[in-house]
């Protein structure tokens, strides 16, 4: 089927290019343009692999530039597919930006778009219904970027070939996996059964696991990476406060135009409880934008009170928090899973504000439906148990799998949500 309608630049999609206005003014007052330009190159360079964080490697400045670019890539993409705007496609855009500045540039996310794009073709449907999956589709754009650099057939024979061949194979694995995108999302759906919002990353993460296998049993070895900012807390955090603080003004602004009752909205998103259907912009309008703000500013805080580092590996967390808040996140339901993150940091004897901490405490909030559906004593289990699952089977994606707080969820969401639905009582019928 073919889309007909005009192409149109949607109001949502206008409020979105001007906030990346607003990081790339915030570029330029972190870095100057010279170094904006050479970090670029440092970043278009790198492997990307799990855990990368851009802005130590080109610079805070070329590092929100990158997100940026992508941000503006992901527009383009909205508008060509003349995708009307919905919670999902809004959802999408925070986490392209997000995800960016750590694992994905716009040159290792093209050739998976190109493979969804094609996959859209082979079924004979818009390009527009696989948007959002292609969008999210940079969750495995190391398995891109790591033939781009660093000729991953022959590191074991210590050998090399040229440049354009590490391209065209970068091009045609990225190809081939943006194809597998589509088909593995809706079969990794069924495995958690909606109840973590990171389909994507347990999609990515099947992806990785086999692209990693492939790897080892040829013998070729990729070098994992751990790559980490630090110092550089109070600088960021004014950065995200404003970002944050534009997104509530957002909100209030275009609710008093539309005389939105946002209090009402915001009691409904809270009571609602992070399952689909979970359309947040869709079912309360721009009270949405400061559910996303809001979630944002708890992501940081957190951060900040537990005394860890703001930097693009926390960015990603928390963008993606801000992400969902119109697409099944609450500032409600992701509590009772962080509150058990937290628990779990506290007790499993690593440091308490440790990477390998941070990241779950945030990314746990993905698991927030099963807080909404269940309640707080299942919620607090969940988070408890996806720290742990997060150090012992995050590693089996070879670092390709920039999603892989996702992954590790889908493990948990299948566990957690078999028990809590067996032990939950039975709603006694109404007698006749």
């Amino acid at each position: 089927m073919e889309n007909n309608e005009k192409h149109v630049l949607y109001p949502e999609y206008k409020i979105f290019l001007a906030i990346c206005l607003l990081f790339v003014v915030s570029a330029f007052i972190f870095s100057s343009p010279s170094e904006i330009v050479q970090g670029l190159g440092e970043i278009f360079k790198s492997r990307g692999l799990l855990l990368t964080d851009y802005m130590v490697v080109g610079g805070i400045g070329a590092a929100i530039i990158n997100s940026t670019i992508v941000g503006l890539y992901s527009v383009l993409l909205l508008y060509l597919a003349k995708a009307k705007p919905t919670g999902g496609m809004i959802m999408a855009l925070w986490m392209a930006v997000g995800w960016t500045y750590w694992g994905a540039h716009v040159f290792s996310i093209m050739p998976l778009t190109i493979g969804c794009w094609l996959y859209a073709k082979f079924k004979k449907r818009p390009f527009s219904d696989f948007l959002v999956i292609a969008l999210l589709g940079e969750t495995i754009a190391p398995l891109v970027s790591v033939f781009y650099v660093s000729n991953p057939i022959m590191l074991h024979m210590e050998a090399s070939w040229p440049v354009v061949l590490n391209v065209v194979m970068g091009i045609g694995f990225g190809i081939i996996a943006g194809f597998l995108l589509p088909i593995i999302a809706g079969a990794a759906t069924r495995f958690h059964d909606g109840y973590t919002l990171y389909n994507m990353g347990v999609t990515g993460g099947f992806i990785a696991v086999f692209a990693a296998g492939l790897f080892k049993a040829f013998g070729i070895a990729v070098p994992t990476e751990s790559i980490v900012m630090a110092g550089e807390n109070f600088r960021l955090s004014i950065y995200l406060f404003v970002i944050f603080a534009s997104l509530i003004g957002t909100g209030l602004f275009l609710g008093a135009k539309n005389k939105t009752n946002h209090v009402e909205n915001l009691k409904g998103i809270i009571a609602h409880p992070g399952h689909a259907p979970n359309d947040y912009y869709t079912m309360f309008g721009p009270t949405a934008y400061i559910n996303m703000g809001l979630l944002g500013c708890i992501g940081t805080l957190v951060v900040l009170a537990i005394k860890a580092e703001l930097g693009g590996a926390t960015f990603a967390c928390i963008f993606s928090m801000v992400a969902f808040g119109c697409f099944g996140k609450t500032i409600y339901n992701v509590l009772p899973v962080m509150t058990g993150a937290i628990l779990c940091a506290f007790l499993n004897g690593t440091p308490f504000n440790a990477t390998g901490n941070i990241l779950p405490i945030l990314f746990c909030s993905c698991l927030a439906p099963i807080a909404g559906e269940y309640g707080w004593f299942w919620g607090i289990v969940t988070g408890f148990f996806h720290v742990l699952i997060t150090q012992h089977i995050g590693s089996i994606t070879n670092g390709f799998n920039i999603y892989n707080n996702g992954f590790c969820s889908g493990f948990v969401a299948f566990f957690i949500v078999a028990v809590a639905a067996a032990l939950r009582p039975e709603k006694k019928e109404a007698s006749a």
